[in-house]
């Protein structure tokens, strides 16, 4: 489980959100709201970034999460996709894998690891030799979100939490999104999406829709993300 008590965020002595009172067990959670509301920046907090001062608690399957380092929060289950993957020139997207199960203390063999690698690529439909290909270098969007996805799928978290993962992908691969968050969630997952895509919403299992605003915090089922996408956010007043 993970559990916010009177969670609050701010950036440069600025409140971005205030007393977040949520819980997150296994299963597909969506988090939607206006732009500029503070999203991203919600799951970029839960992940340690320094940017964001903190205050209130956050529970992780018992853990105090706010008392974390940022490769603890990962190393203890957490995942993060994002928005725009930054490019590393000079690092392979195997070898960047590698050194994230290395770090983590995966038992598999460099074999093990390549061979589980290439099999998500070749699921997802990424070039052969996509294992060599630089990290996010001249990927295009779709390219950089199924190789995030391939990435959560190698390091198993307890915890993903994706923003906006279908940026980019055609309708293919949207099918393979929803197909791979569906399997991910069989095994106790917790998932996070950030989304307001309405194909994407629609082809999940949604077991709860929270709706962030600058005044409030609506929670509510996926009925609730069906009336927000056809009335828009004045919806819930």
């Amino acid at each position: 489980m993970l559990v916010t008590q009177e969670f609050s965020i701010k950036a440069n002595d600025e409140i971005i959100l205030e007393d977040i009172n949520l819980d997150f067990g296994p299963g597909i959670h969506i988090i939607m709201g206006p732009n500029g509301v503070g999203k991203s920046t919600f799951a970029h907090a839960l992940m340690g970034n320094p940017k964001y001062e903190t205050d209130g608690a956050v529970e992780f399957f018992g853990k105090d999460l706010l008392a974390m380092e940022t490769h603890e929060r990962a190393q203890s289950g957490m995942f993060m996709s994002f928005q725009n993957p930054t490019p590393i020139s000079g690092l392979s997207n195997f070898q960047f894998m590698k050194q994230c199960l290395d770090a983590k203390q995966s038992d598999m063999n460099i074999t093990q690891k390549l061979s589980a690698f290439t099999s998500h690529v070749n699921e997802l439909n990424l070039d052969q030799g996509w294992d060599k290909k630089q990290l996010n270098v001249e990927a295009s969007g779709g390219e950089k979100k199924k190789n995030e996805l391939i990435q959560m799928l190698m390091l198993d978290p307890k915890c993903a939490i994706l923003d906006e993962p279908d940026s980019g992908l055609d309708i293919d691969a949207l099918q393979t999104l929803t197909k791979t968050i569906e399997e991910f969630t069989k095994h106790d997952k917790i998932v996070i999406i950030i989304s307001h895509y309405e194909n994407l919403i629609r082809n999940l299992n949604v077991d709860t829709v929270t709706v962030l605003g600058k005044n409030k915090i609506v929670r509510g089922d996926v009925e609730l993300a069906y009336s927000i996408l056809d009335e828009g956010f004045s919806a819930i007043g």
